[in-house]
């Protein structure tokens, strides 16, 4: 009966790997795009949770996918690690001397790396979601205004939340939350002479 020295092959075809990466040793770099677009607009719900439950008002946190925690830390990790390629490259072409598995050491740096990323993303989609409410918590003034109601910022709080979270779950329900969302940050149908500031 034929035996495998498993040892031997995966050694091999790691050789074989190597010898290749000079053609495509800077993909995983492509990679880190993709996950700046997975924080910034799949797994901020992870991020808008907390918030929600600090009363954050402008946090909408849609329909709930138990997933997302889990793919949100495995991502990050499989490509700190796949971003490690270009380093044992480095390593081979440069410092033939140690050994071509040293360059996985710079993982730790690419998972820090990684941590920054979600960090700046999800800062940029609350500050969309901040610009959103504060539109329509402007609209909200400006009917009290125009009413010429005496301004409770108590209720005009509570009128801004309720219509905020409806016209979002609509948008959600019909499939174009992301889209809706920029475009209320991005309107420029703001009332006029209305300043205010969101607690």
């Amino acid at each position: 009966m034929q035996t495998f020295d498993y040892m031997q092959i995966l050694d091999t075809v790691t050789t074989q790997l190597l010898e290749t990466m000079d053609f495509w040793f800077w993909v995983p770099l492509v990679f880190w795009f993709w996950l700046y677009r997975w924080f910034y607009r799949a797994s901020y719900p992870i991020y808008f949770k907390k918030l929600a439950n600090k009363r954050v008002k402008w946090a909408y946190v849609p329909k709930w996918k138990f997933y997302w925690k889990p793919l949100d830390t495995f991502f990050t990790l499989v490509l700190s690690i796949a971003s490690a390629l270009p380093a044992i490259w480095a390593i081979m072409k440069w410092l033939p001397v140690y050994p071509w598995f040293y360059g996985f050491a710079v993982s730790p740096l690419f998972i820090l790396f990684a941590l920054l990323l979600r960090r700046i993303a999800r800062g940029k989609t609350a500050k969309l979601y901040q610009a959103a409410y504060f539109l329509e918590y402007r609209k909200a003034c400006y009917e009290c205004d125009v009413k010429s109601a005496l301004r409770n910022e108590s209720d005009i709080q509570n009128r801004t939340f309720w219509s905020f979270t409806k016209k979002l779950k609509n948008a959600e329900a019909h499939g174009r939350l992301w889209k809706y969302v920029n475009a209320m940050a991005k309107s420029k149908k703001i009332p006029r002479d209305i300043y205010a500031e969101i607690n």
